[in-house]
């Protein structure tokens, strides 16, 4: 039994073929043209293939342990990171508590510091003041000429007395000790200073008032200082530019041990 496309098809056929025989036209544009304003059967559409649903399981479940796996060592790489940050932390929380500990104890180590630097200038100053205090019992005699077995003793009596014959009876019992300062040196014509101790203050302070206007000092190139500390010659030469040009004009400047004064006020350096 004939379908019904069929039976249309073989209408359209013979109603082709009638117009042929009868040589009334032949075109096959017109043929072209009736075929294609047949319409066709429509074709039910064909189910999925097992096949490729098949291939498409095995792909998302690749995927799927690819994802997992990839999943899993992030996972563990986070778990490891997360570890040591967290060693880090504690390495860098006890390095932190450790350098707390040494600021504490360098602070306490600093204020000690300064509590021994203030002794030790404390201790400082009254070593100084000792030192200033038994060097004024002193006087330094210069320009003496060296000798061979020269006498520094009877040599310094002598000008001492003539540099204050008030009290030249005296004046052998009031000088204690007497010596050269430092070595002979071989390459100068320069002789070493002389340097007196007295055993009473009071000579000596008179030897040294006396030393200031003497003329036989002058006549002879002889000159009396006093014995003064290292801390005080250098203080001095720091504040004899001033003093200097104090006198110069006109003002009355002087020393006192270590101090300088002009028009009775002290000046200390800049």
């Amino acid at each position: 039994m004939k379908s019904a496309a069929d039976k249309r098809k073989e209408k359209e056929m013979s109603r082709v073929s009638r117009v042929s025989d009868n040589g009334s036209f032949h075109s096959y544009s017109s043929l072209g043209e009736i075929l294609l304003s047949t319409p066709l059967p429509e074709s039910p559409g064909k189910p999925p293939s097992k096949k490729g649903k098949a291939e498409d399981d095995v792909v998302v479940s690749t995927l799927s342990q690819l994802i997992n796996s990839r999943s899993d060592a992030l996972e563990k790489m986070v778990g490891d990171n997360a570890l040591k940050i967290e060693g880090l932390k504690k390495t860098v929380d006890f390095v932190c508590a450790e350098l707390n500990d040494i600021k504490g104890k360098v602070g306490h180590i600093e204020d000690r510091l300064n509590t021994e630097e203030k002794k030790m200038e404390l201790c400082e100053m009254r070593i100084a003041d000792m030192e200033r205090y038994s060097r004024r019992w002193n006087l330094r005699l210069h320009g003496v000429p060296e000798k061979e077995n020269e006498n520094a003793r009877t040599e310094s009596i002598r000008i001492c007395t003539a540099v204050f014959p008030e009290e030249s009876e005296s004046l052998p019992d009031k000088i204690d000790s007497v010596h050269r300062i430092g070595k002979r040196l071989l390459n100068t014509s320069r002789p070493r200073a002389i340097i007196i101790q007295f055993s009473s203050r009071v000579m000596r302070d008179g030897v040294w008032r006396a030393a200031k206007s003497s003329e036989f000092l002058q006549a002879n190139g002889l000159r009396f200082t006093e014995d003064l500390t290292a801390f005080d010659r250098e203080r001095r030469q720091l504040l004899w530019p001033v003093v200097e040009k104090a006198r110069k004009e006109g003002k009355r400047a002087h020393f006192v041990g270590h101090r300088a004064f002009i028009e009775g006020s002290e000046i200390n350096p800049v």
